[in-house]
């Protein structure tokens, strides 16, 4: 019962994520299309664009979390693995965990500075406070994500594509 929840999250954040890019991509390709072909472009593209990028990349980084498909730098990950496997493992699982939980905390203390203040997009006079608040929400999910993945795991999380026994799909949740 618990993984199917887990999956269904996953699987709503991987669809938003993708769904979002799609929109993305159709909404610019027919701006474009109406301002040089047509001499006039859609009203409110550029904000519909980046509240559609908020919603890509927050939902893409909550479902990249929950399968440790990070990108990585491993200049001294050789050194670590042989000296240090499980401290070294265990620090950046807590490390990334506390830094997505501290960066999903000020994006709700941005979202209510916002709200306070009553701005407004200067486009489609939407109030600003809504795109921090859509990517608290699905920072969020992916903390939450993140840190089930860890414990269901035990700190054994799969490896991302790019490190040594990856296999897609593979997240450590059963």
């Amino acid at each position: 019962m618990f993984a199917r929840i887990y999956k269904a999250i996953e699987t709503v954040l991987a669809v938003l994520a993708g769904t979002g890019l799609l929109a993305m991509m159709i909404l610019t390709f027919a701006d474009v299309i109406g301002r040089y072909g047509f001499h006039h472009s859609i009203f409110g593209t550029a904000e519909y664009v980046e509240f559609l990028m908020v919603v890509t990349i927050f939902a893409g980084v909550a479902f990249v979390s929950a399968h440790n498909e990070h990108i990585t730098v491993s200049i001294f990950e050789s050194w670590y693995s042989l000296h240090f496997p499980n401290l070294q493992r265990w620090a950046v699982l807590m490390v990334t965990l506390l830094v997505y939980a501290l960066m999903t905390f000020e994006l709700y203390r941005h979202a209510g500075s916002l709200l306070k203040s009553g701005k407004m997009t200067a486009v489609l006079s939407q109030p600003q406070w809504l795109m921090p608040m859509a990517a608290a929400i699905f920072s969020t999910l992916g903390v939450a994500l993140f840190a089930i993945a860890i414990i269901r795991s035990k700190g054994r999380l799969s490896p991302g594509a790019g490190d040594p026994g990856y296999e897609p799909g593979n997240v450590g949740i059963e």
